[in-house]
């Protein structure tokens, strides 16, 4: 702006001066035509009221000058008045022009001001190139993503962030961008100065001249590391939880096949002697394991709560052990040592056979070449504060150890981390450790782990000490079971050979017992029944709903239900109060017995 008042000023000075010397002049010279230099002067001053002001002071000088020189009305005079007069109108559509021109470039340059700091402000990185694919634009953003600041970067060619092996060809890129065409890259897979790898999703378009040739390239890129991890994290959870669903229907028909393996197995236990009955026990031994298996189904399929018992952590080394080895390869030995004397633990039989499990696969990935894998158990006697997070006591102790490749304090300070994994994609999930840890947090127990590259690893699991119940195993003889007096048992059960193993069950002790199809229940008699016993999920009307109906007709009549699937999911789906007893399958003979006595003796109980 002051410059632009210089102009003005100097622009009434020159007047001032050619003015005087026109004055001073031989009137003959006419000189005082030289004033109109003085607005065509203003007009660089970009300012059309100044130089009118300029052109009107000249028009007063030159007729003052040309008057006292004796030109008062004559043709020179006015004629050069005439020419200063159309110098002072040129000079202000200049000087307007001029300003209109600063004017737009003044708010261009504000309008690309704030396009930088738009830029340099945003949360996505901005990269713009030559069409060599020298950077020319690196912002804020991009240092933060890159770790590379602008100074670095400026001048130098992209590739140079790119990996040469990446899923991004710039050449390639730079002739697509060359002819115009845009690219858009869903993810693409890059790595920091300092070697973290990340995914971005990539636009690049074409930066055209006024011409509308293509000169640049300019590209934003949005760090999706994280969206892209809760995506899959989100798929994963959708696949678990359709893989639940499957697994829950499987437990529940396998739990009815199981239910028919341990009970007729139960009824030809005493016609059998010598190695046939050895047969029987071991056939009644593999269906409990399946037993357990089918419970470990539920649990993933639906998260239900565990059932906790006391075991012999002893126990659990010694028959996993058979199966671990047949699990992890002849090339890898296992060697299991069980301490000398019992080990009682508080805990869930299925969960510690997880942990087992995971922790045995873990170390025969590790034995690529083969090797050793040595499972032992002991007491461990803890003073206070001598682990952190447990209290003094005693503890039982199980050590997983291998003679695999090891690993690094790196890898050992995450490995408990879900979905951390240095297995491929097609190994390995990152949830087989961050599992036992869960496990053996929920026990009220500590897991830690030592290892170094080419040593080997070994994981160190305390559990609390529990006493070990009074007495063996509960038997299954006929004296143990619970008989009934006669009463009338009504059986609703859609799959054949479970109606009819109920049905003997309650016949063989003491009850009548009868079945009906759960969609032919209209002419049925109720006045004898003195319990229902039916399953909840059948095909067409479920138990919950059969037992509304009946109670309708009945309002005192006791219903015990069965099911096969998890305990939870039916309550919550079926609207059965936490109360109610159900009797899981499989279910022994000892089991339904008593459940069904319980269930008459409430109705007793009650007068009913």
């Amino acid at each position: 702006m002051g410059s632009r008042s210089s102009y003005v000023l100097v622009s009434i000075a020159i007047v001032t001066a050619l003015a005087a010397i026109s004055a001073a002049a031989p009137a003959r010279m006419l000189l005082f035509g030289l004033v109109a230099v003085g607005p065509a002067l203003a007009a660089a001053s970009a300012n059309p009221p100044a130089v009118l002001a300029v052109g009107g002071y000249a028009f007063a000088a030159a007729f003052a000058v040309s008057t006292w020189q004796g030109f008062l009305g004559s043709a020179e005079q006015l004629t050069r008045l005439a020419v200063l007069t159309g110098m002072t109108v040129v000079g202000w559509g200049v000087a307007r022009h001029h300003r209109n021109l600063t004017r737009s470039s003044a708010g261009t340059a504000r309008e690309r001001e704030m396009l930088a700091a738009v830029a340099e402000q945003s949360a996505d990185a901005i990269i713009a190139s030559d069409l060599n694919g020298v950077v020319m634009v690196w912002n804020g953003a991009a240092e933060r993503l890159y770790g590379r600041p602008a100074s670095e970067m400026i001048g130098r060619s992209f590739g140079e962030v790119l990996a040469e092996d990446g899923d991004v060809d710039l050449d390639e890129a730079l002739a697509e961008l060359s002819a115009g065409r845009r690219i858009h890259l869903d993810e693409s897979h890059r790595a920091g100065k300092d070697g973290t790898p990340f995914v971005v999703s990539v636009d690049v378009w074409p930066v055209r001249d006024d011409d509308g040739i293509v000169v640049a390239a300019a590209a934003t890129e949005r760090d999706i590391t994280d969206e892209k991890l809760a995506r899959e994290r989100s798929a994963r959870a959708d696949r678990l939880e359709s893989l639940g669903q499957l697994a829950g229907g499987v437990a529940h028909d396998f739990n009815n096949l199981l239910a028919i393996i341990l009970n007729y197995a139960d009824f030809i236990a005493d016609e059998v002697s010598g190695d046939a009955a050895a047969d029987l026990s071991r056939i009644r031994n593999a269906a409990e394991r399946a037993k357990s298996l089918t419970t470990q189904l539920l649990l993933f399929a639906k998260r239900e709560p565990t059932r906790v018992e006391i075991i012999d952590l002893n126990q659990v080394v010694t028959e996993a052990g058979e199966l671990l080895s047949r699990t992890i390869g002849e090339n890898i030995r296992l060697v299991c040592r069980p301490g000398p004397d019992g080990l009682p633990v508080r805990a869930n039989r299925g969960r510690l056979d997880q942990i087992l499990f995971n922790l045995v696969i873990n170390a025969r990935d590790a034995m690529s070449e083969g090797g050793v894998v040595v499972v032992e158990t002991d007491y461990v006697e803890l003073a206070e504060g001598a682990a952190a997070g447990l209290p003094a006591g005693r503890y039982a102790q199980l050590t997983v150890s291998d003679t695999g490749c090891g690993m690094t304090p790196e890898v050992r300070d995450r490995l408990f981390e879900p979905f951390f994994t240095t297995k491929p994609a097609d190994r390995g999930t990152g949830l087989g450790l961050a599992t036992v840890y869960g496990i053996v947090g929920d026990a009220g127990g500590t897991i830690g782990v030592e290892s170094a590259p080419g040593a080997g690893t070994t994981f160190r699991i305390l559990l609390p000490s529990a006493v070990a119940p009074a007495g063996g195993r509960a038997g299954r003889s006929a004296g143990e079971l619970a008989h009934g007096h006669g009463e009338l048992i009504m059986v609703v059960e859609d799959d054949d050979f479970v109606r009819d193993l109920v049905i003997r069950i309650l016949r063989d002790n003491g009850y009548r017992a009868t079945h009906r199809d759960p969609d032919s229940l209209d002419a049925l008699d109720l006045h004898d029944v003195a319990l229902v016993v039916t399953d909840i999920v059948m095909h067409g009307r479920s138990g919950p709903a059969l037992a509304g109906w009946l109670r309708a007709r009945r309002p005192d009549l006791r219903v015990l239900y069965m099911s096969g699937y998890n305990d939870a999911e039916v309550r919550r789906e079926y609207g059965i109060a936490p109360e109610t007893p159900i009797v899981r399958k499989p279910f022994t003979a000892v089991e339904l017995l008593a459940a069904v006595g319980e269930a008459l003796s409430a109705a007793h109980a009650k007068g009913t």
